[in-house]
């Protein structure tokens, strides 16, 4: 086929062409996104239950929700979190479960439950988790001060909920628009004590008067002869003008509300802000449409924005927590790739060609190859994201590769005197049958990755099919486009001119390395000792090798969160937090803080009004000590606070929960249903602190019971109704009617004058059913009590969690071992280090899967059950060079550097294939020894070039800065310590195995 095809270039050369038009096109096409559009097994509940306390939520809501959800289909575990005012149970499923239905399950599973929950409960809210939910950047909208006066907020968070959010969603590429930091007003009634005094009047009268002007009356149809008109009457309160005007008769009098109560506007009692350089702002989390692209989405917000800072030029717009330059960074990475790995392509094959030719065509081999595999995306429905783009990275070498060996095997053919067609057509297909094998070789080292558990296993998928991708588009201009290219290209080329300038250094170059082949197959026992010891020694370096996730980059700056632990308003909070942030601006160039409770939508953490988290932006390092110094300034500044400060989370750690402690301790008392009092948690933080663990208690907060003396309402004849209405007073908690306005619906709420509590309790008087007045503090006795913060439970009930942070070198076994036993708690473990054994583990199983493989196909290839050990046996070696270069330059053992061992063990498998290939033929015609030097003398040039510019290409990413750079540095280590081993393995201790396999099948026959 290919002699047809080499001989008519008109029709290969437009049949290309049109491809590549049709791949660009298509590519052009392609979403764009952080990650693969997949579910994440999540499902999360929340629950909001204003001025309630924790303990009241968990038993009254929690507990019944998490007992109910616990029957939910496919539920792997299942974790519950109350704190004052609201809840979130996070539902974890088995992976592969659709989690669609789960979605529909959990939501039937809460209509199931809530008549058995409190009646004034808005339904629980229940998010469906996505990779595509994470927020790509946030925007926030800070006022300006003008000349000292400060900004009305309640009508800017108007038109940010109203205006602004459709405009941002208005975006095609916007799916949906998310937003905290705004407030809602409320109407404030507070009633003038002496009037209502002088005049004989209770706030109930204010109560009712208020409920007798805001009827509403709707509409009737009148009909008037054969004409019918819709009259509508309006009678209800639309403004604060509206309430001011309200009129009574009293004792002969007329008056106006205004006169027995004032009446204010003023922002809702919530308990949070956000703060943009300590200011107070609104932020807007962003998230695009799946089928969008991110260039395109922040292109056009880039338009908005600029629109919007000229229209309202009294407000500063931001962004920040850009999460698209990981996206950013992979395409550059992409294009570094091309160019260095074009340039060193370039270089390799013209220091070996000594003509421009050759090399030219890999700049046209490489885009070729990139057209049609962006193609191939289209079709099988895959999107640029990080993990594609990495796949598109390690495939970029392998086309290199296949090309270079193409080139060369038709070059070496033509130099020996074959006519140019016939030079193209059997230098391709003597490579062409190991090409494929090598290319299914290394289809099946990445190919099992799609089977990893987890989110690993997803979002591998991805990279697994875009290499798959790469090598098939390579094969395919290697084999059919590069041989008809060169047929054309050597039209007035003499094959004795070809390659005539590089052959007095080939020559020398060839009599080198068969002389040291020589030495190495003289002293076989000698030197393959030594392989073996190099080979052993390296990859017991492995298990020194600290293991991790990912690998360690540089952050975008500080998270910060913050207990106070103190029963602090959000107001407190807020002057803390700017306080904070002043301090270290010095530092930060800019900061997004949030205090107290948030109002995202799509938000799976919830903030109590006496917690903040941070957000610090800055370069900053694992060891910088700044992060000391925040520490030490809060808890100087304010002792007592708990303070939890990590580098901001980058996109794998929102998927994969990289942010979870390395360790967890679970106690769970076996006595009671609730948690372990701190009593009994003492001795336990005790043993902890003793050996060497900082441990402690959770956080904890003093609560006010306010408790009703029921025996003095009975003596003095009070109506519990009246007192619970006065007691919603003093707490400003009595709402008493709703003012609707055209888009809104604003409380009216009733509420002492604005003084401490305790000051209310003695002013408020309360009447009893014969008219006289008591003060309210006669009814209630109050005290306070202790108790946890927050309530965590998991399926097996509440518990206490506490994070254990082991020093350098402290096993955590030993302690695992040694810890007390107790009847009365029940302990268990889990964490991020459990989550990291798994991964490596199933890495190791998936490798020798892969191994597995690579066995089958080339003892199908080689019809030999032992030449394919002679290959597999190059792995070692490539595998203890990657150890060695990990461990010298103090790298970790990764999902990053275990993928470059496979991309580099993929990289010495072809070379070893294509070796032992060309051996195998002139073994039959030649003997062993001879058939081995002119196999190594073929094939010397390939490899050298092959690894070369694999080594050119990821050599500048040693040397280069930035996240980048330190994401793909663990695999640039890795495949080019890799590469430079098994590069030798594969130019010595492959001819030192293949002579010994031939010894030993020439004594058998002789046999």
């Amino acid at each position: 086929m290919l002699q047809f095809l080499v001989q008519r270039p008109v029709g290969v050369f437009l049949s290309f062409l049109g491809l590549f038009i049709i791949g660009i096109i298509m590519a052009a096409r392609l979403p764009v996104s952080l990650l693969p559009d997949t579910d994440i097994p999540e499902v999360t509940v929340q629950v909001e239950y204003p001025n309630a306390a924790a303990r009241t939520i968990e038993s009254t809501i929690t507990r019944p929700l998490r007992n109910q959800l616990l029957q939910t289909n496919h539920l792997k575990d299942i974790k519950s979190e109350s704190q004052d005012g609201a809840a979130t149970i996070q539902l974890e499923f088995e992976f592969g479960t659709n989690t669609h239905l789960s979605f529909i399950e959990v939501n039937e599973k809460i209509d199931q439950v809530m008549s058995r929950l409190p009646r004034d409960l808005q339904r629980p809210k229940v998010i469906k988790a996505n990779a595509g939910d994470i927020p790509i950047f946030y925007v926030s909208v800070v006022p300006r001060e003008n000349g000292g006066v400060k900004p009305d907020f309640i009508a800017l968070s108007e038109w940010a909920k109203t205006t602004l959010k459709r405009r941002m969603e208005q975006l095609p590429p916007v799916a949906f628009v998310d937003l905290s930091g705004w407030v809602e007003p409320e109407i404030i009634l507070v009633p003038k004590p002496d009037m209502l005094s002088s005049l004989g009047l209770q706030e109930t009268d204010i109560e009712r008067l208020l409920q007798q002007n805001n009827y509403d009356l709707g509409s009737v149809l009148l009909q008037d002869g054969h004409y019918q008109y819709s009259v509508e009457f309006s009678s209800q309160l639309q403004s604060p003008e509206d309430l001011e005007a309200i009129y009574f008769k009293h004792d002969d009098q007329v008056l106006a509300l205004k006169e027995i109560a004032d009446i204010k506007v003023s922002p809702q009692n919530d308990v949070g802000r956000y703060l943009h350089n300590g200011q107070q702002g609104i932020v807007f989390a962003i998230r695009k449409q799946s089928e969008a692209q991110i260039l395109e989405l922040k292109t056009a917000f880039a338009r908005l924005l600029e629109e919007l800072r000229q229209e309202y030029p009294e407000l500063d717009f931001y962004i920040s927590n850009d999460q698209s330059a990981l996206l950013e960074v992979s395409i550059d990475s992409l294009r570094s790739s091309l160019l260095y790995g074009g340039i060193g392509a370039f270089l390799v094959l013209f220091l070996f060609f000594r003509q421009w030719q050759s090399p030219l065509l890999i700049g046209v081999a490489i885009p070729a190859a990139l057209t049609v595999t962006l193609l191939g995306f289209f079709l099988a429905g895959l999107s640029i994201n990080i993990i594609s783009l990495s796949g598109l990275i390690l495939g970029l070498g392998l086309m290199v590769d296949n090309s270079i060996i193409v080139i060369e095997n038709i070059r070496q053919f033509r130099e020996q005197g074959f006519s140019k067609t016939d030079a193209a057509v059997q230098g391709a297909n003597e490579v062409i049958r190991p090409l494929i094998s090598s290319a299914l070789t290394t289809c099946s080292v990445f190919v099992p990755l799609i089977f990893l558990s987890g989110m690993a296993g997803v979002l591998f998928y991805d990279q697994a099919i875009s290499i798959v991708l790469a090598l098939g588009s390579s094969l395919l201009i290697a084999y059919i486009l590069l041989p008809t290219i060169l047929n054309q290209s050597w039209r007035k080329t003499a094959p004795s001119a070809l390659g005539a300038q590089a052959r007095p250094v080939s020559n020398r170059g060839n009599r080198l390395f068969t002389q040291t082949v020589d030495t190495v197959l003289r002293h076989r026992i000698i030197f393959g000792a030594s392989f073996a010891l190099f080979a052993a020694a390296g990859l017991l370096i492995a298990g020194q090798l600290p293991r991790t996730s990912f690998p360690e980059i540089t952050r975008a700056g500080l998270e910060v969160n913050i207990d106070w632990n103190e029963p602090i308003r959000y107001t407190e909070n807020q002057a803390r937090m700017t306080a904070c942030w002043q301090h270290f601006q010095e530092r930060f160039p800019s900061s997004g803080i949030f205090v107290g409770g948030q109002q995202f939508l799509l938000s799976r953490q919830q903030l109590s009004s006496n917690e903040a988290q941070a957000f610090f932006f800055g370069a900053i390092d694992r060891g910088d000590a700044v992060r000391e110094a925040v520490v030490k300034f809060i808890e100087n500044e304010y002792p007592g606070s708990k303070v939890d400060i990590k580098l901001i989370d980058n996109l794998f750690d929102e998927i994969f929960g990289q942010d979870e402690a390395s360790y967890l301790l679970h106690v769970q008392s076996n006595a009671a249903l609730g948690t372990p009092s701190p009593d009994e948690l003492m001795p336990v933080i005790g043993w902890l602190r003793a050996n060497g663990l900082q441990a402690s208690l959770p956080p904890q907060k003093e609560e006010l019971i306010v408790e009703i003396l029921r025996d003095q309402v009975l003596f003095y004849d009070v109506d519990y109704q009246a007192l619970y209405a006065k007691l919603q007073s003093a707490f400003s908690a009595n709402q008493i009617g709703v003012l609707k306005g055209d888009e809104r619906q604003i409380p009216i709420r009733l509420s002492a004058a604005d003084t401490a509590f305790r000051a209310n309790f003695d002013a408020i008087f309360v009447q009893n059913q014969s008219g006289q007045s008591f003060p309210l503090s006669l009814f209630v006795r109050m005290h306070k009590r202790l108790d946890y913060k927050k309530i965590t439970a998991q399926k097996s009930g509440e518990m206490v969690t506490v994070p254990l942070f082991l020093s350098a070198g402290q096993p955590f076994e030993d302690l695992k071992g040694n810890f007390p036993q107790s009847t009365n708690l029940a302990v268990s473990y889990s964490g991020q280090a459990f989550a990291n054994q798994v991964l490596i583990a199933e890495l190791l199983r998936v490798f020798v899967i892969a191994l597995l493989l690579l066995y089958l196909i080339l003892a199908a290839q080689f019809e030999s059950l032992l030449q394919p050990l002679i290959v597999l046996l190059t792995v070692p070696f490539g595998l203890a060079g990657a150890v060695l270069s990990l461990y010298m330059l103090g790298q970790s053992l990764n999902l990053v550097s275990v993928i470059g061992m496979i991309v580099m063990s993929g990289i010495v498998v072809n070379d070893a294939i294509l070796k032992v290939d060309i051996m195998n033929h002139l073994s039959k015609r030649l003997p062993i020894r001879q058939a081995i030097h002119q196999a190594g003398v073929r094939r010397l040039r390939p490899i050298l070039m092959t690894s070369l510019t694999s080594i050119l290409a990821l050599t500048p990413i040693l040397f280069s800065g930035g996240l980048g750079a330190e994401l793909q540095r663990p695999l640039a280590v890795s495949v080019i310590g890799g590469l430079i081993v098994g590069t030798l393995a594969s130019l010595y201790v492959i001819p030192l195995l293949y002579s010994v396999l031939g010894s030993w099948q020439e004594k058998r026959h002789r046999q």
